[in-house]
């Protein structure tokens, strides 16, 4: 095996890799660790925030169903109230009692030709 000169530095062999010795001077590394982190801070900041709108929609949904049911059911007794209300009997009672109207004798209808 002989010694040979590779990479610039001499009594190195060519079988052995050599790294130099970065230049502390060279701020080439510091940017590129820079923008890693802003972009890695940004993903980060992204994903936290989909996930935020996430469980906000989820809670909004929640609300709103539990809305939805509440007008359900209370359509329900709406209607329940308005049969009641619309009934035969109600309506004559109401006429014959309260109003004092009572069915027509033969002499009061008249026959339209």
């Amino acid at each position: 095996m002989g010694l040979a000169v590779t990479n610039g530095f001499p009594r190195v062999l060519k079988v052995q890799h050599v790294k130099a010795r970065r230049d502390l001077r060279d701020m080439g590394f510091l940017y590129y660790a820079i923008i890693a982190s802003v972009v890695i801070v940004a993903v980060l900041f992204g994903y936290l925030g989909s996930r935020l709108t996430y469980v906000q929609i989820g809670y909004e949904i929640s609300e709103l169903n539990r809305t939805r049911a509440e007008l359900i059911e209370k359509n329900k007794r709406l209607r329940v109230t308005y049969e009641r209300l619309k009934s035969p009997e109600r309506i004559e009672r109401i006429a014959t009692g309260e109003l004092g109207l009572g069915y027509p004798t033969n002499g009061q209808i008249i026959r339209i030709r």
